[in-house]
């Protein structure tokens, strides 16, 4: 007994010497941006609880792989150093046994691969709460990287919008460098001070990924006043206004356009009109129409609506259509302002026939005839309009051409819609048992990534809602 005793404190003695936990890197030293490769060999050892959070204080862990033999694993996990200098990889624990501290030297540009250098800027740097503001991330490098735009975190207290980017010729100190810019909307929803800042930022150079340390930044969102009403952006906005014609007929649907850019929203804009905007015994208001509109400048921060009025005089004489006003705040002045938009007045007149004197039935016997001839052709006209619409429906062999195809559907030989919002509301105004809206609203949810339609699915919505479709 004492034998068999003595026989297995040796053996496990063995088996505790035989334990092993080594570390050792790839290469000494790298540049910035260059990936390391630590490799983790434990004998007698599982690694399954292995904590390599202190190697995250200086290091981008960007891939982790595992292996097991019969005895031993191999941990191995790819580095990005997070920045330039002498860099320890500390020591790492596991069941007692301890790795040693590596160096690893980290230079900040080489031969082979030039200092990168980033940074953020704000326009403007300290802005108040709800105005445009634009955000750019500025990468300046040899011109060899293909750059990703970094995800930037969400955080209550701002809302954030991608725009556009840019690449041109730049300078960092006296050397000249190629300039990478990427832009965002930024919009601060509170006030006082915040900071903002990605981990990494990754890059593409002859197919090796590449990882730079990416910069902070910090701004400080100034308070507007208390007693300022809601939806109020503190920027002015722009507004172009189409002219409305001098005369209109009675009970005939009214377009009103104009386009706004400043700071509003399109839930802004739709408060603001419905508070001012009313139904009246002259006036028929229909819901409005409001469509986003791209800028000129794809850096701006700014927003840009198409908005679509839609009325119906009820009354002859002179109407005067309700003045819209768009509220803003005035930061240099400290004041509430707003810009007009005002239409000119226009006379509505009755477009019906006079009735004819009753000893000119004959003469009405003609244009009843010619009404009748009239008529049939143009219910000709409109029922082959209606077959070569539907049949461009059918061929159309993507969801673009499809939406072009739908745009141009008309019983009346109109021009092609300029959106699809446009065409449906042409569609309920201009036709009966046309109801559209469905289809359009799947074919826009398909479009925008909301929701996934087969081509067949959206045009067989499109068909089944204009197969019946009649002028009005």
């Amino acid at each position: 007994m004492v034998s068999k005793l003595l026989f297995l404190a040796v053996l496990a003695n063995g088996m505790a010497h035989a334990a092993s936990f080594t570390a050792r890197l790839d290469k000494p030293a790298i540049t910035l941006g260059e990936p390391v490769s630590l490799t983790l060999e434990a004998k007698g050892l599982s690694l399954d609880e292995l904590d390599i959070t202190p190697i995250t204080s200086h290091f981008d862990v960007a891939a982790r792989t595992l292996s097991r033999g019969t005895n031993s694993e191999t941990l191995v996990l790819t580095l990005y150093p997070r920045g330039a200098g002498v860099l320890n990889i500390p020591s790492l624990q596991v069941n007692g046994l301890r790795t040693a501290v590596r160096a690893l030297n980290v230079a900040d540009g080489s031969e082979t691969l030039s200092r990168v250098t980033a940074s953020w800027s704000l326009a403007p740097v300290s802005p108040l709460v709800n105005q445009p503001t634009r955000l750019t991330l500025s990468i300046c490098d040899d011109g060899s990287l293909q750059w990703q735009r970094p995800v930037l975190p969400t955080s209550a207290g701002r809302l954030l919008r991608v725009l556009g980017e840019a690449v041109g010729e730049g300078k960092h100190g006296e050397a000249t460098c190629t300039l990478h810019q990427f832009h965002w909307s930024l919009l601060a929803t509170q006030s006082g001070s915040a900071s903002l800042g990605i981990p990494m930022i990754d890059a593409n150079r002859f197919g090796l990924r590449l990882r730079f340390p990416g910069p902070g930044v910090s701004y400080q969102a100034r308070a507007l006043p208390a007693w300022l009403p809601g939806a109020t952006p503190p920027v002015e906005p722009e507004v172009r206004v189409e002219s409305l014609p001098l005369r209109w007929p009675l009970n005939r649907p009214l377009i009103w356009r104009f386009q706004v850019t400043g700071g509003y929203s399109v839930e802004d804009l739709k408060a603001l009109l419905e508070l001012q905007l009313r139904e009246s015994p002259a006036l028929g208001l229909y819901p409005p129409l409001i469509e986003a509109v791209a800028m000129d400048d794809s850096a701006s921060p700014l927003s840009r609506y198409d908005v679509t009025l839609y009325f119906q005089p009820r009354k002859r004489g002179e109407l005067k259509l309700p003045v819209v006003r768009l509220p803003w705040y005035d930061a240099t002045r400290g004041q509430l302002a707003s810009t007009e938009l005002k239409a000119r007045p226009l006379t509505v007149f009755d477009p019906r026939w006079k009735q004819w004197g009753v000893g000119a039935g004959g003469i009405v016997g003609a244009l009843l005839l010619g009404a009748l001839v009239w008529q049939a052709r143009r219910m000709i006209r409109w029922r082959i309009a209606r077959r070569q619409g539907l049949q461009r429906i059918r061929q159309a062999n993507s969801v673009d051409a499809l939406a072009h195809a739908v745009r141009q559907f008309s019983l009346t030989d109109q021009s092609a819609a300029p959106s699809l919002g446009e065409w449906m509301q042409r569609v309920q105004l201009a036709t009966l048992a046309g109801d559209v809206a469905d289809a359009v609203s799947q074919l826009e949810q398909h479009q925008f990534g909301r929701a996934s339609y087969t081509l067949p699915e959206l045009q067989q919505a499109f068909l089944q809602a204009l197969v019946r479709v009649r002028p009005k």
